[in-house]
């Protein structure tokens, strides 16, 4: 099986896509275009830095990097850029800055849960004098957001996700030895946060995908071998499966319960290719190669790692979307996809 790439489509950034009912959101720096319901909205959030309007030097100074999602009713979009959350409410266009953040820009992509109770989020900084980490929630579906619980002893969250088979969210944690947990949450009580892992490599993960009877997840470390691993609700234990030649980020869940997962390429001794490549399972266990783009030439550090993301929202295999930066045919631009059958 391979990807197919059908259209090509001029943003940097596809947050949400739904294959559905064609609802998205989309960006380009400062600028967010929406469709839902089948009426556009443009939202441009204020920004006085002239290079913004230059993709090259968006790309250094990472003025291209946020996170935009409809709230539950879909009638606002909330947006974190440059260390603030927005509100854009649809109806009368407002846009209103709702808070702002302590040690971050942005989050990661697909790292927010969302549902009609709450949206909640951990921030994703450099933190290098590891103060602890704010966990923020809204609690009226974006109108407001506070810091409900801060978590010690590492240094920035990954991502927070709703458990689709228990009352629980999950917390990634990163990143140096010491620092990486899977930590469960009881809706939305921190007093009884559970915390899993020894703090090694093997638990350092962006993304988890969730079964009735485990999560798994592939590890995001750049300085050991990246594998799958197995988390087994009921012993509380790891296995490990299938090997990759560099960390992954992302992964994506599709609506017959198949998976998306890329490869980023970054500076590591367990980095092992020059190509960022997209892998598709049916099962969680095998994966499979369909896709690879090579990083560009320009330097890691200065000008971002080669990454791909996916979008948040209902999509199929035969209708999903992908966005990357710093690698060629994908840098500040994305794709609507499809995978056929060899």
């Amino acid at each position: 099986m391979k990807l197919i790439t059908k259209e090509k489509i001029k943003h940097e950034i596809i947050h949400f896509y739904d294959s559905l009912n064609k609802n998205q959101i989309s960006s380009n720096g400062n600028v967010f275009s929406i469709l839902v319901g089948g009426v556009s909205y443009v939202c441009k959030l204020p920004n006085y830095n002239p290079f913004i309007f230059f993709r090259l030097t968006r790309r250094f100074l990472r003025l291209d990097k946020s996170n935009a999602f409809f709230n539950h009713k879909k009638d606002a979009v909330i947006i974190i850029f440059r260390g603030k959350i927005y509100k854009f409410t649809l109806q009368n266009q407002d846009l209103n800055i709702i808070a702002k953040l302590k040690q971050c820009r942005c989050v990661l992509h697909n790292s927010i849960a969302i549902s009609k109770d709450l949206i909640i989020f951990g921030e994703y900084g450099r933190n290098s004098k590891r103060s602890n980490v704010p966990i923020w929630i809204s609690e009226d579906d974006g109108n407001s957001f506070k810091i409900v619980h801060e978590l010690g002893g590492i240094k920035h969250i990954h991502g927070i996700y709703e458990d689709p088979y228990s009352n629980s969210l999950w917390i990634t944690t990163g990143d140096n030895n010491g620092e990486c947990f899977l930590m469960e949450v009881p809706k939305v009580d921190f007093s009884a946060i559970k915390t899993y892992g020894d703090g090694s490599q093997k638990w350092r993960t962006v993304s988890l995908m969730f079964k009735e009877d485990k999560i798994c997840w592939i590890m995001d470390s750049p300085n050991e071998i990246a594998k799958l691993q197995v988390f087994d609700r009921e012993k509380k234990n790891i296995s490990e499966g299938q090997s990759f030649d560099a960390p992954v980020w992302y992964t994506k869940r599709l609506s017959d319960n198949s998976y998306l997962a890329q490869t980023s390429i970054e500076p590591g001794n367990a980095v092992k290719s020059k190509y960022s490549k997209i892998f598709y399972s049916t099962d969680l266990i095998n994966w499979h190669q369909i896709a690879s783009f090579k990083k560009d030439l320009l330097p890691k550090i200065l000008f971002k790692f080669g990454v791909v993301f996916f979008s948040e929202g209902h999509q199929t295999k035969d209708d999903f979307t992908i966005s990357g930066e710093a690698l060629f045919g994908l840098d500040g631009s994305s794709w609507n996809c499809s995978i056929k059958e060899s």
